[in-house]
């Protein structure tokens, strides 16, 4: 199953980093890995690795605690006995040690023991009706499963939606729709709001997270226009409580703080007439204060340090806030 191309990745690229303000506050950014091929979803392990999928190749990449890199760490397959997934985007990872994944192949949500490589199908369906194609998820902190679900849906055809996946039960509710393109989202420190990208809308919305887990009136929250064109996709939040955008036309990672406004610009590399920018971004390492970046645009994994560390994600490795 483990076609494997393992790299070290030792005396990678430096490249210049451009904010608008504050620059002081973050390190270089570096290229770590490059060749891939449209990487999206990097997930921190909380022990040393980092996960990441390679969506058109249909594999999930691991960068080891010894910095050796496995492009091909587990493929996709349309047979369920050669692999647990067929296609996949989003990932996180549970205080467990299992990978969550949206597997826009099977239309489900995955779950896959790292140790094993076996899985399951956690959820791909609500009130009989299966899922269109999840793409980013989240943790709330009980420990049930938000995820955006956009496929079909865009400015003309705001169809979008989020649905929730009740730990313990799976029990799958559909929380919001009426979305152009629902992307990246991130809870709040106390995980009252939750943050998602608007993609089709060049936005950040939020939603009041209720006491029975659904989800109030959508807020706007930032608009990203002001940028350029294109689309915002994955985000995480800082300690700060300020929200790290990576936005796709804009070939930047976009800091904001939680009033709303845009306070730095980070400036990834892209190759000349490449249309592809940054897509996600995952605060990792024991202190979590490197900022890894997936980035199609140079084919290529990027990381920096960050002198605010990132907010642990609810129900992941880094989570000491109880357990489930």
């Amino acid at each position: 199953m483990e076609n494997a191309l393992f790299v070290v990745c030792l005396g990678a690229a430096m490249c210049l980093l451009t904010v608008s303000s504050g620059a002081a506050q973050q390190g270089s950014l570096e290229k770590v890995c490059g060749d891939l091929k449209f990487p999206e979803g990097p997930a921190w392990d909380g022990k040393g690795t980092l996960y990441f999928s390679n969506c058109s190749v249909d594999t999930i990449s691991r960068l080891g605690p010894d910095g050796a890199f496995t492009f091909e760490w587990l493929k996709g397959s349309e047979s369920p006995e050669k692999s647990p997934f067929r296609k996949t985007n989003g990932i996180t990872v549970h205080r467990d040690g299992s990978l969550f994944i949206c597997d826009y192949g099977l239309n489900a949500i995955v779950r896959v023991d790292p140790q094993t490589k076996k899985g399951e199908v956690y959820a791909d369906r609500c009130d009989g009706e299966p899922f269109k194609g999840p793409n980013d998820l989240a943790f709330d902190p009980p420990g049930n499963l938000y995820f955006t679900d956009p496929v079909g849906s865009g400015r003309d055809n705001p169809v979008g939606c989020i649905y929730r996946v009740e730990a313990g039960t799976r029990k799958v509710t559909r929380v919001a729709t009426g979305m152009a393109f629902p992307n990246g989202l991130a809870f709040t420190a106390d995980g009252g709001y939750l943050y998602v990208c608007e993609s089709q809308q060049n936005r950040i919305v939020r939603f009041p997270v209720k006491r029975d887990g659904s989800l109030g009136k959508m807020e706007p929250f930032a608009d990203l226009s002001p940028n350029g064109p294109g689309e915002p996709d994955g985000m995480a939040v800082d300690s700060l409580g300020r929200l790290w955008v990576t936005h796709f036309g804009a070939h930047s990672v976009l800091i904001i703080e939680p009033d709303g406004r845009i306070v730095h610009r980070i400036e990834v590399p892209h190759t000349e007439g490449n249309g592809h920018g940054p897509t996600n971004i995952e605060f990792a390492g024991p202190d979590l204060r490197t900022v890894y970046i997936t980035d199609p645009g140079s084919a290529a994994l990027f990381r920096m340090r960050s002198e605010v560390p990132g907010l642990p994600l609810f129900c992941s490795p880094m989570d000491r806030r109880g357990t489930q």
